[in-house]
């Protein structure tokens, strides 16, 4: 199911940046940055409070833009060759015109692990407001870490772009986006979280609706070695006649003791009938099995550079979010 989901998104990616993209960037500006394959060594053993290695990897930069613009950053970060249990996050920092941070993230295994988890993709993807006129800038980092005592490895590579520089906002010209605050959510039974109640302007004829949610195998009495839980994205319009709903995209995903977390990326696509302006999106996630799990907020206290979680200076980044992008066409 993972490897079906993300492939499909890598492609769905390909095409709203083709749907999308509607400004030239000049010359000199970076808008899309690959990087790797590099191997990362020195990977600090696990202690408390946990010390993560934080490796810029790539920055990019948009073009100038008019205060109000939703820029949309899309990025992929593949880790595989690990010789230990390590965290491995994809983490974007947008500065300058405008501002914001999301991370996403799970273990990666060694060669004795699952193989479906020896070879990981994470996707960290959303939309970032110019504040003022000018340059958003975006460097994806790499934070990382071994769960074990011994110093790891692993080897990294990816992209990081802007898919475009002037995706719709609501009737109000407000990005249609939404994150989880920080702290974690129980998931004992059903959340319904995020969810993105908005008006959007007359005249789109499809909304895409994108949904990455962050799940932890266990809260407490951890008497289980696995978590299981479904997750699924509904998205309805309303508001005329004859208004459409989405199809409902949906993953049952199990999360071994090992794994820890899981970075799952939903998406769908909704059409939009004349005058079904109201559009309502939302994540239901529902315990399966196994131990009770967590639905992850926006992660606290993470450090700018590598260091220990608090040490300053230090941030928060987004983690669960959902965003929509309204077109035509």
């Amino acid at each position: 199911m993972r490897k079906r989901l993300v492939s499909s998104l890598a492609t769905t990616a390909m095409v709203l940046a083709a749907v999308f993209v509607g400004s030239t960037a000049p010359a000199q500006a970076v808008t899309s940055k690959d990087f790797g394959p590099v191997v990362i060594t020195g990977i600090p053993v696990s202690q408390s409070p946990a010390l993560q290695l934080v490796v810029p990897l790539a920055t990019i930069d948009s073009p100038q833009l008019a205060a109000g613009s939703n820029a949309y950053v899309y990025s992929e970060l593949n880790a595989s060759a690990a010789d230990q249990v390590n965290l491995v996050d994809n983490e974007i920092r947008c500065t300058g015109a405008g501002a914001s941070n999301v991370v996403m993230g799970e273990n990666i295994l060694p060669a004795t692990g699952d193989p479906a988890h020896q070879n990981i993709k994470l996707i960290t993807r959303f939309l970032v407001t110019a504040t003022s006129a000018g340059v958003i800038s975006c460097t994806l980092y790499l934070r990382t870490s071994s769960t074990s005592a011994h110093v790891a490895k692993e080897t990294v590579q990816g992209n990081v772009r802007f898919a475009s520089y002037s995706i719709p906002g609501d009737v109000d010209g407000v990005a249609i986006q939404k994150s989880l605050p920080a702290g974690n959510t129980v998931l004992s039974s059903t959340v319904v979280a995020p969810v993105l109640d908005r008006v959007i302007p007359a005249g789109y004829t499809k909304v895409d609706v994108v949904a990455d949610m962050e799940f932890h195998w266990c809260s407490t009495n951890c008497t289980q070695q696995f978590a299981k839980a479904r997750f699924a994205l509904t998205v309805t319009t309303s508001g005329g006649t004859n208004c459409s709903s989405a199809p409902v995209a949906q993953t049952d995903e199990y999360v071994a003791r090992g794994v820890n977390h899981a970075a799952i990326p939903l998406y769908t696509t909704v059409a939009v009938q004349p005058g079904c302006t109201h559009l309502h999106a939302q994540v239901t996630s529902t315990y399966l099995s196994g131990n009770v799990g967590l639905v992850g907020g926006a992660a606290a206290g993470l450090t700018d550079t590598t260091g220990h979680s608090g040490d300053l200076p230090n941030h928060t980044s987004a983690m669960t979010h959902m965003f929509a992008l309204p077109r035509t066409g």
